[in-house]
């Protein structure tokens, strides 16, 4: 008999870890499945900075600074005649 309740408490003992651990992984997940990988958050922040007012005007920028650099350059090398 006292064998028998032995087992019992030991049981009881396993069974109230086994659902305080259930229930502790039941009340996480949520928080766990609205978290973003870091990868997203790179590349949100990456996209954030290549579309944003500043990028345009940055790229505009350097469009005109090419088509100067590429309107006002010299045809052909030109050399000294000695």
């Amino acid at each position: 008999m006292k064998r028998l309740l032995r087992h019992l408490k030991r049981f009881r003992a396993v069974s109230r870890v086994v659902w305080v651990a259930m229930i502790g992984l039941v009340l996480a997940a949520p928080a766990l499945a609205q978290a973003n990988s870091p990868w997203e958050n790179a590349v949100n922040v990456l996209m954030t900075a290549f579309t944003s007012t500043i990028a345009r005007g940055l790229s505009l920028v350097a469009i005109v600074v090419s088509g100067l650099t590429f309107a006002f350059a010299p045809s052909r090398p030109t050399s000294a005649i000695p």
